[in-house]
């Protein structure tokens, strides 16, 4: 037997003994549910034979068992919250089975419950850090990606009652009514303080003078900016009820003012433009920026940072990019004509003497060879073989017909941003030679011939169809495109010198620049780009040409035409287009020229409301009434002015509570509507009384309604108080919380407090509800 044979058949069969091995620990692993380490050694012995039917058949389907097990696993974590694991879990069974949706939207769910729990521990580290509308925001997307994480429900509660609890300066958010003529002003800060439970300090630089207030219900924090304001001092709040008033000056800011440092790392705008936007608007010097990072680094003041924030969250945006589809069509078409006879067009005559070659053979002259001179023995010798003559000899018929099209198709593809420049070049590079001549120097000063240098060297130049676009993208989808096109043909060889001979190609250019509004997706065709020539050529006799029909019989005629068009199809289709800030957001709220602040000094004139979702939703609707007390508002301690004439106070219009306990019902009572129509209903007041802000929570059934909007109710105008409406809504719950009234504002009686609208989603019932009312009272 051949050796080669023998020991292919050992290795064949070492190979089968070793896949055989791996398949019995596969079938032992199996069976004591490792389906992990089966699967181990399934693969490893469909290596070593990926041809063995077995294994593979065996290897699916502890793959199938293996995924399955892992996604049990997953869902068991998942129970338990421990969402690394499960996550792990699902990842490997997705791996094992890609085709399974179910693991899939296992994994998209762990994945979505992970970032809302990551989310919730960023709101918790804003809430510490005390930036309360953020830790609000964030709270509000945990809750939307996770509904039942109660903790962050917990954390909207909790924020916006620390919101309400930290808007007045004192301890009171009850009205008061200040009537000082020529009073000392440190006097009036101590009836301000008794009024309000709180303690003020001074200032060594704070001078007490004479001061004449008149003020009328006026909230507390607002009367005493104004008192602060009208006498040039600020105030600084050192303790939960403790102010400290200092005089506004440069060098008085600097000694109290807290500063922050600030790190914001840019995304999408450029860290020196914006460094130059926060020293316009806020006049602030300390910023530094670093270019390799893209991040604005600021030291100021809290207020001057916070505004920096949302300076940077409203310019800090993607800008827009287009796509646009291009159709290049270029259509050549070239007829040419030739008929009518073709005969020589010299006659002459010329003398040669007698030449013969090395042999002595005489050679037949021509006139290329004819001599420019001759000896007198030549011309004595000259003979009638002499003379040479040259006549027309034959004639040609022409008649050639040619026509030919030609036709270059290119679709380009063509991606920019927003107010950036773009072009692409559809065509060829043509060499040109280029020479230039330089005088050596030295040569004109002494009288000689100049001696000169010729360096020739080589020019690619672009012809073909170039396309240039600088498009400016606008909010509503709309394009302003500048658009430049430019045709370049090679033309016909020109001679430019005859000695030495030099000759360049000619170069026919066509060029449209035009400005055009498009819409997404609108195409549009420019045309109209065409090059005809025209080109006809006659020979004939002289004479004989003028001779009707005869000139025409004996000539040769020739007719060129061609024609170039250029057509331009553009298509452009947004990619992406800027997304602005909230128009609730786009409006901040900056202080006075020497002062800055994130919220305002004074009253507000216009209520903000700030609606978060935007879904679509209800039908059958039925409200179930709801009403709730409101606490009655404790009364602030009365302040008792100093006794002395040039001062008159009221302590009963200083302070003058509001006691009483309002109910809240919802209007109507039960409504119907089909699905995709809108309903209104009211929350109707009776002997409603605040003294600040009030917070009402209602509840619907989100998967038959959903909320559209929000108005305040004719109460607030009623009463002359500008209601401030603000709402937080939280659609995956069902849940809208109400802010309605005015810091420091009093109000009481019975009306609409505010209209919330509804549109239905599917069939069924949904109830209204009031969950919860609170009231901002007298202590907070």
């Amino acid at each position: 037997m051949n050796p080669f044979c023998v020991l292919a058949m050992v290795f064949m069969m070492l190979l089968m003994s070793c896949t055989l091995r791996e398949t019995q620990l596969g079938d032992e692993l199996e069976q004591k549910g490792d389906l992990d380490g089966a699967l181990a050694a399934y693969r490893e012995a469909a290596r070593k034979d990926p041809f063995s039917k077995e294994i593979e058949e065996k290897l699916k389907a502890v793959k199938a068992r293996a995924a399955d097990q892992h996604f049990s696993h997953g869902r068991q974590m998942l129970k338990e919250r421990r969402m690394g694991e499960a996550l792990q879990e699902f990842q490997i069974a997705v791996g094992l089975d890609p085709d399974k949706t179910e693991y899939h939207s296992a994994l998209n769910d762990v994945l979505r419950l992970k970032t809302a729990g990551q989310t919730f521990l960023d709101a918790k580290n804003l809430e510490g850090l005390g930036r309360y509308d953020e830790a609000l925001a964030l709270y509000e997307s945990a809750v939307e990606l996770d509904p039942s994480l109660t903790e962050a429900v917990e954390g909207i509660t909790r924020v916006v009652q620390l919101q309400n609890a930290t808007q007045a300066i004192g301890g009171s958010a009850e009205p008061v009514t200040l009537r000082f003529q020529n009073t000392r002003l440190k006097q009036v800060f101590e009836i301000l303080a008794r009024t309000a439970n709180i303690d003020i300090l001074f200032d060594k630089d704070v001078r007490d003078d004479l001061v004449t207030i008149f003020t009328k219900d006026t909230p507390f924090d607002e009367a005493l900016n104004l008192i602060l304001t009208t006498n040039q001092l600020f105030a600084k709040r050192v303790g939960p009820d403790r102010l400290l008033v200092i005089p506004d000056t440069k060098q008085k800011r600097e000694q109290y003012d807290d500063l922050q440092i600030r790190t914001f790392y840019l995304s999408n705008a450029k860290a020196k433009d914006m460094a130059n936007l926060l020293r316009t608007i806020l006049e602030t010097k300390r910023v530094y920026v670093n270019e390799p990072l893209n991040t604005v680094v600021i030291r100021d003041e809290p207020d001057k940072v916070a505004l920096a924030e949302q300076i940077i969250l409203a310019n800090d945006r993607q800008d827009s990019e287009v796509l646009f589809d291009i159709e290049v069509l270029e259509v050549n078409r070239n007829k040419s004509r030739t008929i009518g006879l073709s005969f020589a067009k010299q006659a002459g005559f010329g003398v040669f003497p007698p030449q013969f070659d090395s042999n002595g053979t005489p050679t037949n002259p021509s006139f290329s060879t004819l001599p420019q001179s001759f000896s007198f023995e030549e011309l004595t010798s000259l003979g009638q073989s002499s003379y040479l003559f040259r006549f027309p000899s034959s004639v040609l018929l022409n008649f050639l017909k040619q026509e030919s099209d030609a036709k270059t198709l290119s679709n380009p593809k063509l991606r920019v941003l927003n107010n950036q420049k773009a072009s692409i070049n559809v065509g060829d590079k043509q060499p040109i030679l280029l020479s230039t001549t330089n005088v050596l120097p030295g040569q004109a000063a002494t009288g000689a011939v100049p001696t000169t240098s010729t360096v020739t060297s080589i020019e690619f130049k672009d012809t073909g169809i170039k396309v240039t676009v600088e498009p400016t993208i606008h909010l509503n989808n709309s394009i302003t495109l500048r658009l430049q096109i430019e045709v370049t043909r090679l033309g016909q060889r020109v001679l430019l010198q005859a000695s030495p001979e030099i000759t360049q190609f000619r170069f026919g250019t066509r060029t449209a620049d035009t400005a055009l509004n498009m819409r997404d997706g609108e195409t549009v065709v420019l045309g109209g780009l065409i090059s005809e020539e025209d080109s006809k050529s006659r020979e004939s006799v002289p004479g004989i040409d003028d001779i009707p029909g005869l000139g025409d019989l004996l000539s040769n005629s020739k007719i060129d035409k061609v024609t170039t068009e250029v057509i331009l199809v553009i298509t452009p289709h947004i990619v992406r287009s800027v997304q602005p800030q909230q128009l609730a957001k786009q409006t901040l709220w900056s202080g006075t020229a020497n002062q800055y602040t994130t919220k305002p000094m004074f009253s507000q004139p216009i209520p903000a409301v700030s609606l978060m979702n935007t879904q679509d939703f209800p039908t059958d609707m039925t409200h179930s009434p709801e009403s709730a007390a409101f606490p009655q508002n404790p009364q602030l301690p009365e302040g008792k002015a100093p006794t002395q004439e040039s001062m008159k106070q009221d302590p009963e219009e200083a302070s003058q509570p509001v006691t009483a306990g309002p109910r809240l019902q919802i209007q109507p009572s039960t409504a119907s509507i089909k699905v995709g129509e809108e309903i209104s209903v009211t929350v109707q007041g009776e002997n409603y009384a605040s003294t600040g802000n009030s917070s009402l929570t209602l509840s619907y059934d989100p998967a038959v309604v959903t909320f559209k909007n929000v108005m305040e109710g004719p109460f607030w105008s009623n009463q002359q108080v500008p209601s401030s409406l603000t709402v937080s809504v939280v659609p995956n719950l069902g849940k809208i919380v109400l802010q309605m009234g005015q810091q420091g504002k009093s109000v009481q009686g019975s009306g609409s407090l505010a209209t919330v609208v509804f549109e239905a989603a599917g069939a069924g019932n949904s109830n209204i509800d009031i969950q919860q009312s609170t009231v901002l009272g007298a202590n907070g």
